[in-house]
């Protein structure tokens, strides 16, 4: 046989075959409000809202409304004749625009105290609590296990144990670079995506194996955290980021391809 056709079949034979074994998940947090209604939306609701006023009947407390208004707007025509108002006064008593003016400053001071309403700017990358009508996903740069090394962007992913499932890689995924105890439920057993990234030969040199296969599964938040944070000593950084945030901040369109179903609204 021809020596060079021996030393091709011989480095074929000694070059790596094996894939590593990884568990990524897509860990994102659900719409908690609704979204802003569009137009056509907008104009259907006002429709819809005239209608109902125009047909429907009035509950006590509109028809104790129109009431007080009669009433004031007789006490109104007493005062200008200059007539006697105590009766007219003890059969009016506390009107409804009195009670919603008690109502309104009561809920201006809810508001002071709790601040309701104040959430996160939409450049706050990373606030959980950003974009609320939005679904959001967490993407990591990861150290992979090397010192003074930081990956892309990327979605959190684990390397496969012997012995463990790729559920139980997946679980441990976010146990491990979560700084904080996160109550995720995955999304059933079975991977619904899988990625195939070939190895520079210096790497699959030293790894021994041609690349990596990196399987996809889905988690979401069962509770919002009031304060997320990431495993310093696996994570070097992190975002919550919608799905337009995600196709331009994480390189590799196929690898972004592979979990574009998890981005589903």
């Amino acid at each position: 046989m021809h020596l060079s056709v021996l030393r091709r079949l011989s480095a074929a034979s000694a070059s790596p075959q094996k894939w590593e074994i990884f568990a990524s998940v897509v860990l994102s947090r659900a719409p908690v409000v609704a979204p802003p209604m569009s137009e056509v939306e907008s104009r259907f609701h006002r429709l819809q809202m005239a209608e109902e006023q125009e047909k429907s009947l009035m509950c006590n407390y509109e028809l104790k409304t129109k009431q007080d208004e009669k009433m004031v707007a007789r006490r109104a025509q007493l005062i200008a004749d200059g007539k006697e108002l105590s009766e007219l006064d003890e059969e009016i008593g506390v009107t409804n625009a009195v009670r919603e003016d008690d109502w309104k400053k009561a809920a201006e001071d809810l508001d002071k105290k709790f601040k309701f309403g104040e959430f996160p700017p939409k450049n706050e990358l990373k606030s959980v609590e950003r974009e609320l009508q939005r679904k959001l996903v967490l993407i990591v740069k990861q150290k992979l296990g090397e010192k003074g090394y930081s990956s892309p962007w990327i979605l959190p992913q684990m390397k496969h144990r012997d012995g463990e499932t790729l559920r139980q890689t997946a679980e441990r995924c976010i146990g491990e670079l979560s700084g904080t105890d996160l109550s995720a439920d995955i999304s059933g057993n079975a991977p619904f995506g899988v990625f195939t990234h070939r190895y520079p030969t210096p790497i699959s040199q030293k790894t021994g194996a041609r690349g990596a296969k990196i399987f996809f599964y889905t988690a979401n938040l069962s509770t919002i955290p009031t304060e997320f944070q990431v495993n310093p000593d696996d994570v070097t950084d992190y975002q919550w980021v919608n799905r337009e945030e995600f196709w331009k901040t994480v390189p590799g369109t196929e690898y972004k391809k592979a979990a574009k179903f998890a981005f589903l609204e």
